[in-house]
Formats: structure tokens, sequence, C-alpha cells
């Protein structure tokens, strides 16, 4: 009983965070603009790509983990399985960022805020999506789940 806690846990942060990635809006080097339902904070962002294509600080055990955390947890309820779009939150696969820039600082940053219902840019998002996709995401676990996002469309 207390694992199917964990794991719905689990669930609940995945399916947050993907919320998170699905506002998307590649450019790169263009402002982000972080937006909560009472603040708007506009920041730039760069990510320092490794050789690899991965953000310098992004390693594969992440995007492992990322995945566990996306797939097995509430991500896939709105962004469908592997970020593919759902019935509630934007397809996290291609190129188009709503709220963001894509780079994988920013995702880290709303997966951290999250988004107001008020503020969402995509005519399929209706429920708001809550800091850490209303998940009790650890530091690194938020991590995790960015750098998986961030290898969905940047691949």
């Amino acid at each position: 009983m207390h694992t199917q806690s964990v794991l719905r846990s689990f669930s609940l942060v995945a399916g947050i965070v993907a919320l998170a990635g699905c506002s998307r809006h590649v450019v790169t080097t263009a402002p982000a603009t972080a937006t909560t339902s009472s603040t708007s904070t506009t920041t730039t962002t760069t990510t320092t790509v490794a050789s690899g294509g991965l953000p310098a600080s992004v390693t594969h055990a992440m995007i492992q983990e990322g995945d566990s955390l996306f797939n097995h947890g509430s991500c896939q309820r709105c962004h469908g399985m592997n970020g593919t779009g759902g019935r509630t939150a934007p397809d996290l696969t291609d190129a188009t960022w709503l709220h963001i820039d894509g780079s994988y600082a920013s995702i880290e940053h709303i997966i951290s805020t999250g988004v107001a219902a008020a503020d969402f840019k995509s005519p399929t998002s209706r429920f708001p999506m809550r800091p850490n996709g209303g998940m009790p995401l650890t530091d690194d676990q938020r991590a995790d789940v960015a750098a998986y996002v961030y290898t969905l469309s940047h691949h």
C-alpha cells in the first residue's frame, strides 16, 4: 500500500513536469518568460551544449530517471506517453515552445514554477500546471525530468 502511494506521488510529479515542458517556443537565444498567477519575470537563458548534443550538466542517467518519472508519473496523463501529446496538454516532441525558449534551464524553471491556467497559450491546456507538477519532486528529480523533456524535442 505504501508503494502505491509512492508510485502515485511520482506519477503526479511526472505529469506536472510534463505540463511544464509542453509550453514551448524554440528560440534558444531569445528571452524566456516565466509566468505565475501573480507575477511575470523575464530572463535570458543560455544552454551550454556538450559535444553529444546535450546540455553540459545533463547525463544519460538523468535522462533515464526523468523518462521513468515522466512516463510512470502524472506528466504522461496530460502530455501522453513519451510526451507525444494528450487531451489536456501539448506535444513535447516538436520544436514549438509557447511559454519558454526551450533551453534546459527554462524547462527546469517552468517545472519548478508551473503555469497558471489564465496564462496558457495552448488551446488544449485546461488545467493549471502546479509547481513541480503538484508532486513532491526533489531538485535532482526536477532536473532529471527537465533533462528528459529537453531530449524529446532536441534530438
